[in-house]
């Protein structure tokens, strides 16, 4: 009797653990999936927050900004998008890129990058916040 199961070259560990070709899992495909619905959500959060600050008096934009709740979802949206943003330069890449030590320097220079923009935005959501401490 012939064997009806397609064959298959990978092993059966492999299949059980998820690995493919390049013997990693899809964890930069998940994490790219799931910071992009973070910034969906987080992104209507903050039109609300600068649909509630705009045409107001610089003082009462610094108490809504400022507000533990808000600043906190600020610097959350700027964490997923720097973070989402690294990835997604990153697979662009890696696919278009062939030299490796270009490679390896442009990815660098991604990663510094995500982390210089995500540092000066979160600087700026802290010194508003801390505005909301000085009398105005």
């Amino acid at each position: 009797m012939a064997d009806t199961k397609p064959r298959s070259i990978r092993t059966d560990r492999s299949r059980v653990r998820g690995l493919g070709a390049a013997h990693h899992g899809v964890e930069h495909w998940w994490a790219a999936r799931v910071t992009a619905i973070a910034n969906i959500l987080l992104g209507f959060c903050f039109i609300i927050i600068m649909a509630s600050a705009a045409g107001r008096p610089w003082p009462e934009a610094v108490l809504i900004v400022s507000h533990p709740v808000v600043a906190v979802l600020l610097a959350l949206l700027v964490v997923s998008v720097t973070y989402h943003m690294r990835l997604g330069l990153q697979v662009v890449i890696e696919d278009y890129v062939h030299d490796e030590g270009l490679k390896l320097a442009a990815n660098l220079a991604n990663t510094f990058f995500a982390v210089l923009i995500a540092g000066i935005c979160l600087f700026a959501i802290v010194k508003v916040s801390l505005l909301r401490a000085l009398p105005l």
